[in-house]
């Protein structure tokens, strides 16, 4: 099986649109067919990514996918083998000047999908000691079994002068192959989430396209032909084991305009692996699906719809009816807002909701390149989408907040943060077949648990 794939190491840089963004979407200006996938981005990347595009996202997240098995099946389920599939990865913080320190995200998914990787280093004021400093970066990835750097690109240079000094430095520590570099001057400053959400969107949208037809117009500046061909050295891929799981013969409706989601495309995909029948509910435009038996609302931008939404008779009585009648409903990250008493946004205004469970929601903007925590969680009693003890992974979301939940329906998870062995919190309520979260769930993580979930439903 041939799937091209490339792994795009970015240095990101607080309050500006990350390299990584540019390159992508200069080389489908190019005239490269490309296929974006992102790890560890925040949740503005992905918007921006995919108004940039005009297209879904995948995330390749190897904590939060679980296995190496589970991230290879929905890469192999999702990459297009006639196009350059690119996974857009974090580098690594700078604590210092002249000090980079890596994230373990670019070998690790490296290694698991069998890639090179480009790394994206910021220079700095001097050459040498931005010279100095991708040497150390490229030295952290000597211990890998099978080196994955194959080359290295340059952001944030200020005039050609400075990136031929810099070239010349760099030469001299490292046969790395450097395929050019990024102005500073075509540097903008990264939108916030609400920002891509207001009717300023097309316009921010307009200003980094610009830019990137600048960044395309100056020949040779970023050598777009060999950043392509990295993608297709001979690297063999070897399929995941095949799961077989039987056919669900049921439809499961996405709630909401996608234009309103904050999720990647990850659950619809493992819907369809699951075998279901997926289908979009846009309440605004569609009549309410009565012959879906399970809803999944996404996590999304609730605070921007939710009095439209709760105005909109037909989508609350059919929502009331289906929980009614047991069938499945499964409320992700902000959307779990929309069933209890009511919830307050960014601006403090305060919305009716659904009524269903007895908690108050408030939901307030994220800074600039907040990442939302990554936990994992656990069941601490039998419910009906997990069974106790059973674990699954996710983001906890900054800004998202669930209080006076009562005893009447207590919660069914308690998570934590693995990279800091600490407890954070609790999680989960169920009522009937509903269940809600206030953690951004990665489906994928633990797949027999979803499929179990599924099979409540039986037709």
């Amino acid at each position: 099986m041939n799937l091209p794939r490339l792994i795009i190491a970015d240095e990101i840089n607080e309050g500006t649109v990350s390299p990584g963004v540019f390159l992508v979407y200069a080389l489908k200006r190019t005239g490269v067919k490309i296929k974006v996938f992102t790890c560890a981005r925040s949740e503005t990347d992905l918007r921006l990514l995919k108004l940039l595009l005009e297209e879904p996202v995948i995330s390749l997240d190897l904590y939060t996918c679980g296995t190496v098995k589970n991230l290879k099946t929905l890469f192999q389920k999702t990459a297009d083998s006639d196009a350059l599939n690119v996974i857009l990865v974090p580098l690594g913080t700078r604590p210092e000047e002249n000090f980079v320190q890596v994230h373990p995200e670019p070998a690790d998914l490296a290694k698991a999908l069998s890639c090179g990787i480009v790394l994206v280093l910021a220079a700095s004021t001097s050459a040498v000691l931005t010279a100095n400093t991708a040497s150390a970066v490229v030295s952290t990835f000597d211990g890998a079994e099978d080196n994955p750097v194959l080359g290295i690109l340059f952001a944030s240079v200020k005039n050609p002068r400075e990136y031929q000094l810099l070239e010349q430095d760099y030469g001299r520590k490292s046969a790395l192959l450097t395929l050019g570099y990024i102005p500073k001057e075509i540097e903008r400053p990264s939108p916030t989430l609400q920002d891509l959400y207001d009717t300023g969107a097309a316009t921010r949208i307009m200003q980094i396209k610009s830019a990137v037809l600048q960044l395309i117009s100056v020949t040779r500046q970023v050598d777009w032909e060999i950043l392509d061909a990295f993608g297709y050295l001979k690297r063999d891929w070897t399929p995941p084991q095949e799961t077989g799981y039987i056919e669900k013969n049921f439809k499961i409706a996405i709630v909401g305009d996608r234009d309103f989601s904050l999720e990647d495309n990850n659950s619809r995909e493992l819907f369809q692996f699951l075998k279901c029948e997926v289908a979009d509910y846009n309440p605004w435009q569609d009549p309410f699906p009565l012959d879906a038996e399970a809803f999944y609302f996404p996590h999304s931008m609730v605070g921007v719809y939710v009095d439209k939404l709760m105005a909109h008779r037909p989508f609350v009585y059919g929502i009331k009816q289906s929980l009614i009648a047991n069938k499945l409903i499964f409320a992700n990250g902000a959307s779990s807002l929309l069933f209890g008493q009511h919830l307050t946004t960014s601006n403090r205004v305060k919305h009716e909701a659904l009524k269903i469970f007895p908690f108050w929601g408030s939901y307030t903007s994220v800074k600039k390149g907040d990442v939302s925590r990554r936990i994992e969680v656990r069941a601490t009693v039998d419910s009906i989408f997990t069974k106790k003890e059973e674990k699954m992974r996710g983001y906890a979301l900054d800004g998202l907040h669930i209080s006076n939940p009562g005893n009447v329906v207590p919660p069914v998870w308690a998570y934590r943060d693995t990279y800091k062995d600490a407890e954070l919190g609790t999680s989960g309520w169920v009522k009937g077949y509903c269940f809600v979260t206030d953690l951004n769930l990665e489906l994928w993580s633990n797949i027999d648990v979803v499929n179990r979930w599924l099979s409540l439903r039986k037709r």
